[in-house]
């Protein structure tokens, strides 16, 4: 039996598969590396900060992307907003949290600095088993392992339009 014929009469290994490699997109688009969050010196040219929300959605701002979500701003709590732009306009596809115990051990691993803290081996992990996925009028957040997730955070453009492209914050 190849691989086709496999993964044709096993739904939730296929589902499985497509949330894992969005999850890698996710993570490496996401990742910090830049040296002003500790992303390990040598700028690559991407950038150390990203989007996030404290109104589900409706507005978002740019801060350090090593922050964890939630986190408290303005005595609301913030949560990371993935935004894209298409046919000129510019809306958040979907929000990410952390569970309560990814985000405490996410926090300790940061605030500890040091190789840890950049290594993917140690932090990767904790990122994709703890992260949650919200679109911005949904109800209920999702562990980004459950097959839901994938619908979730695949981009739409709002008039249906092709021509997503993602939207980081400058510098």
């Amino acid at each position: 039996m190849g691989i086709r014929e496999t993964l044709n009469e096993n739904p939730r290994i296929t589902t499985g598969i497509t949330v894992g490699l969005i999850v890698v997109v996710l993570a490496w688009l996401l990742w910090p590396r830049g040296g002003d969050a500790g992303g390990g010196g040598g700028g690559t040219g991407v950038t150390a900060q990203t989007f996030f929300t404290t109104d589900d959605g409706k507005t978002w701002f740019a801060d350090d992307a090593q922050k964890v979500p939630p986190f408290k701003k303005d005595n609301k709590d913030a949560v990371r907003a993935v935004v894209y732009k298409c046919g000129g306009k510019t809306f958040v596809n979907h929000l990410e949290r952390y569970t309560a115990e990814a985000h405490q051990k996410l926090t300790a691993v940061y605030a500890k600095g040091g190789a840890d803290a950049n290594d993917p081996t140690m932090v990767e992990p904790l990122r994709e088993g703890g992260l949650e996925v919200k679109a911005p009028d949904g109800k209920e957040w999702v562990k980004v392992t459950d097959p839901k997730a994938a619908a979730v955070m695949q981009p739409k453009c709002p008039d249906g339009g092709a021509d997503l492209e993602i939207v980081v914050p400058p510098g």
